[in-house]
């Protein structure tokens, strides 16, 4: 994530969390999504509402990229786990002492995001235009 920190609104239940920044080193948004709640999961759809656009209705996103999305969660589900899931793949040292690739998730930049319960996601949209980040 960039330094320059983005405004967020949502209409949805205090147990997510929504962070959003410019992304870093690249074009596009980066965002975090904490889900706090133990049994809701949560499918987001974004939208960029324009300066000035206070009062009326926010275009929908809609991307031509695929995003990149890292989801973490606890392997059993219980949040008190030692092992974490990067993707549903278990971060734990293979035989050789490394750790398993930390490739993203892409997922059609179109579709709504979905977060798990008592997990965290880092999304990257890449053609998601921000004014502030141009």
């Amino acid at each position: 994530m960039g330094s320059t920190v983005l405004a967020v609104t949502k209409e949805s239940d205090p147990n997510l969390r929504v962070y959003a920044h410019c992304a870093k080193k690249k074009p596009g948004v980066s965002l975090i999504f904490i889900n706090l709640s133990k049994d809701r999961s949560f499918n987001i759809t974004l939208s960029n509402a324009k300066p000035g656009d206070a009062g009326k209705p926010n275009y929908e996103f809609v991307g031509k990229q695929n995003r990149e999305e890292y989801h973490l969660r606890a392997l059993t589900g219980d949040i008190k786990d030692d092992i974490v899931c990067l993707n549903d793949v278990p971060m734990v040292q293979t035989d050789s002492e490394d750790i398993p690739a930390m490739d993203p998730k892409l997922v059609d930049a179109s579709t709504p995001i979905s977060i798990a319960a008592q997990s965290i996601a880092y999304v990257t949209i890449r053609d998601f235009e921000a004014p502030a980040c141009v």
